[in-house]
């Protein structure tokens, strides 16, 4: 998948913005959950089997985290610049 079909996936998140949609994105070792905040304005991705949770305030950033997700099958998110 590439980054363009990442963005204009979350562009479709945004703009149905007033209900709830979860997409699931399958990691090597986890499965992550990703959903739009409207209240902070933020994505954010949650490894189901930790819980944790990050959250992304521009489609930038999460984009290249589910990129790396996709592409690298990422046990953990890095937020690391």
């Amino acid at each position: 998948m590439t980054i363009e079909k990442i963005q204009e996936m979350l562009k479709t998140l945004l703009y149905y913005d007033n209900c709830e949609i979860v997409h699931k994105i399958r990691g090597e070792h986890h499965t992550f959950s990703l959903s739009y905040a409207k209240e902070s304005h933020t994505f954010q991705l949650e490894n189901i089997e930790t819980k944790q949770i990050e959250n992304y305030k521009d489609l930038e950033s999460i984009s290249l985290a589910l990129l790396q997700i996709i592409e690298s099958g990422a046990t953990k998110i890095n937020t690391d610049p």
